[in-house]
């Protein structure tokens, strides 16, 4: 997967997590979130990993689990 496809996952995820209000969405993924080292999600595109980690929070959100 490379960078754009990455970046489409994460924001996907975050639209969905967020009941499709696309600004909440990329306000979320343009500031550092503790669960993530407070890195900002859209710097965590580079690799599958960090893509993983964002995915991971933003599943662990959706059931109610702060990180």
């Amino acid at each position: 997967m490379n960078d754009e496809n990455r970046l489409k996952a994460i924001t996907k995820a975050a639209i969905k997590l967020f009941s499709n209000d696309k600004k909440a969405a990329q306000r979320w993924l343009n500031y550092p979130v503790l669960g993530l080292g407070d890195k900002r999600p859209v710097d965590m595109i580079h690799t599958d990993e960090e893509t993983k980690s964002v995915l991971n929070v933003i599943g662990c959100l959706q059931h109610g689990m702060f990180t």
